[in-house]
């Protein structure tokens, strides 16, 4: 299992950066000005950068299958206390930092509108709820810290129901494993069109229930790829098979992509519909080695797929910093995408690991655990380790 989590890993790279540009490219370039992708119809450029953040949907299946890889066992529990301190330990610390660095923006922006006694008290507001990771829930007026955060808020709900909603998930198999994927496909997809309706889309977006199936997903997918490793040994598949599944997932997203005018609605691929394609896309690069895993597995890959989750939650207050100096030219996009990739590197090697370590030690230390415990506390491997779930 160890060697088919780096090519996911790496994945999170590509998928972090089309976060990036897409809340980015407009400021510094013109030519993508488009302000809705679904009615950006012709305007290749437009739709593309605004349909990027399909990719949030990406992490959250894909943090359910790596979660599933890593904390569940046939007839086993999740530990919930290494659990919760694994997740704590990865996603809390860098999430804080950029609470800290992105404030000062907030509070400037709350006193000029409310005044000076007002506009702190809102500003401690909207703190004190991005702190405890509840501002998603009343996002037009708690959700303005780091705006891209809101998808820690949902993988912290999915923290809380997964010990439970793994296990049972995990004893699934056979016909009961596909009739389940089903309906929490078909089930998902209603209640979120369902809550379009009653709620609106701005709402309906970033509210943790409507992901919950997609991560659930994931978590049947880890489950099934389980289950064919047990029954036959090794994938009975081949290469061929493998990489025409690969291109068929690359190419619905594509096409995706091209098709947002034609729903006539924003974000049409936002909770998840596209999660057959990501499941597909996610099995053809673990299921066996092949010359995409395999390139995926580079060192240099793998280090910038452990850095996308600074870079995801990073970008955004460089980003605010370049247009408060309005250095928003072509050749300075240059500078802010190096900027925030040398930043992120620099974060997961000198800041996230070794906080991380050091908090799983204190943990470690106040539940009396040993050595062993803190190593499948933290993932049993780098690799493990170093797969962020946002």
């Amino acid at each position: 299992m160890n060697k088919t989590i780096y090519p996911l890993t790496s994945v999170r790279f590509f998928a972090a950066s089309l976060v990036l540009i897409h809340h980015s490219v407009r400021v510094f370039l013109p030519a993508f000005s488009a302000k809705e992708a679904h009615l950006a119809r012709g305007d290749i450029a437009g739709i593309l950068s605004l349909a990027f953040p399909v990719s949030v949907s990406f992490f959250f299946l894909l943090s359910g299958y790596v979660l599933s890889y890593v904390y569940l066992h046939d007839g086993q529990t999740v530990d919930k206390s290494k659990f919760f301190a694994a997740r704590l330990a990865r996603l809390y610390p860098l999430y804080f930092v950029m609470l800290i660095l992105d404030t000062p923006k907030l509070l400037a922006g709350e006193v000029e509108r409310h005044g000076v006694k007002l506009g702190l008290a809102m500003t401690g507001e909207i703190f004190a709820a991005s702190m405890v990771l509840l501002q998603v829930w009343y996002p037009i007026e708690l959700g303005k810290i780091n705006p891209p955060s809101w998808s820690l808020c949902v993988e912290a709900f999915f923290c809380l129901c997964f010990p439970v909603l793994g296990v049972l998930l995990w004893k699934l198999r056979g016909v009961q494993l596909w009739m389940t994927a089903l309906l929490l496909y078909v089930g998902g997809q209603a209640l979120v069109w369902w809550m379009r309706v009653r709620l609106g889309i701005g709402m309906t977006v970033t509210l943790p229930p409507t992901h919950l199936s997609t991560f659930a997903l994931g978590i049947l997918l880890a489950r099934w790829q389980t289950l064919r490793r047990m029954q036959t040994g090794r994938p009975q598949v081949q290469a061929w098979h493998v990489n025409t599944v690969l291109w068929l997932a690359v190419g619905g997203i594509l096409l995706s992509v091209w098709l947002v005018p034609f729903w006539q609605m924003p974000n049409p691929y936002f909770n998840g519909l596209l999660a057959p394609i990501y499941a597909a896309f996610i099995w053809a690069l673990s299921v066996m080695p092949t010359l995409w895993s395999r390139w995926l597995c580079r060192k240099w890959m793998v280090a910038l797929g452990n850095a996308s989750y600074a870079l995801y939650l990073i970008h955004f207050p460089i980003l605010n910093l370049f247009m408060h100096f309005r250095w928003v030219t072509p050749v300075c996009y240059l500078v802010y995408l190096g900027l925030c990739l040398a930043i992120s590197l620099l974060s997961y090697r000198y800041f996230e690991t070794p906080v991380r370590l050091w908090l799983l030690e204190r943990f470690a230390d106040k539940s009396r655990s040993g050595r062993s415990d803190l190593k499948k506390a933290t993932g049993v491997s780098s690799s493990i380790c170093s797969s962020k779930d946002f």
